[in-house]
């Protein structure tokens, strides 16, 4: 039976070289020695380091080659004996949404980015220990979390281990299968939240406030924003937050048009809405 694109991928124990699992895994020593590793390596802008503590793949997904009649694509990524390898990048190393797939294109992109970012302190997250994971028979990991500096942002990644048999099967080497930054916060730059508020009343003068503020008098905005999307509305109220100006420029000709000409109806699911449906309900019931 053909297996599915998504299973193709999958890092199971037979396309791993079938390595020895111990019963007494530690995966908090593990996972540890891995970062120091990392640590070393990211900390010196080196690219070959970092790529030998990822599983090797020159894997791709191919998901959207068939047409839905031609099934070609399928059988290439049937026959590979490879697994994945992804590294997700959210801002953090790329200033951008990023998905990087596979070993080459992985090196390309910590070749262009990782000198210049200044990785440092790099520690594990405490408050969220590694845990081993046995997600089948065939699929184990170890999954941990962990936080960094650039040189502008504070960062945090996650990052999933697999057991790799090592040259001569009597071994077992655990290597990143999957990777994933993200900024969590830029340095210098503090969000105005709590007792960073502006506390001073504008005695209703909130009218007057917004137009000096949209208006731009006397400087350019520091950010452009092209669309006033669910994206673009949440860059802007966070960069508000951190005092940065921003211009949001959107095509339509009201916030919000490109909700009204797509959608009939929205709904709101947040944790308010829910408890509103369930009390509606409960008094329904009752």
């Amino acid at each position: 039976m053909a297996l599915h694109p998504i299973e193709s991928s999958l890092p199971t124990i037979s396309k791993l070289g079938n390595p020895t699992i111990p019963d007494d895994v530690d995966p908090a020593q593990i996972a540890s020695e891995w970062l120091l590793s990392f640590s070393k390596f990211a900390e010196k802008g080196d690219v070959d380091g970092v790529l030998s503590l990822l599983i090797k793949s020159s894997f791709e997904f191919r998901l959207f080659e068939s047409d839905g009649e031609d099934d070609s694509w399928r059988t290439k990524v049937d026959q590979s004996s490879e697994v994945s390898v992804y590294w997700r990048d959210m801002l953090a190393l790329t200033w951008d949404f990023r998905t990087f797939e596979g070993t080459p294109k992985i090196d390309k992109f910590l070749s262009d980015r990782l000198p210049g970012a200044k990785i440092a302190n790099v520690q594990l997250k405490t408050d969220f220990p590694p845990i081993l994971s046995r997600a089948a028979p065939d699929l184990i990991w170890i999954m941990f979390m962990f936080t960094f500096e650039t040189d502008v942002g504070v960062c945090s990644g996650i990052v999933r281990l697999v057991p790799i048999s090592g040259p001569n099967g009597d071994i077992t080497i655990w290597k990143a299968h999957t990777v994933y930054t993200n900024l969590d916060g830029l340095k210098g730059v503090d969000e105005k939240v709590g007792l960073q508020r502006d506390h001073e009343p504008n005695h209703g003068k909130w009218e007057d406030a917004r137009r000096k503020e949209t208006s731009f008098e006397g400087k350019d905005p520091s950010v452009l924003i092209i669309g006033a999307g669910q994206s673009g509305l949440n860059v802007g109220a966070h960069l508000k937050v951190l005092g940065v100006p921003t211009l949001i420029i959107e095509k339509n000709a009201r916030i919000g048009d490109n909700w009204r000409t797509r959608y009939e109806a929205l709904c709101l699911h947040d944790a308010v809405c829910k408890l509103s449906i369930f009390i509606s309900l409960r008094v329904d019931f009752l």
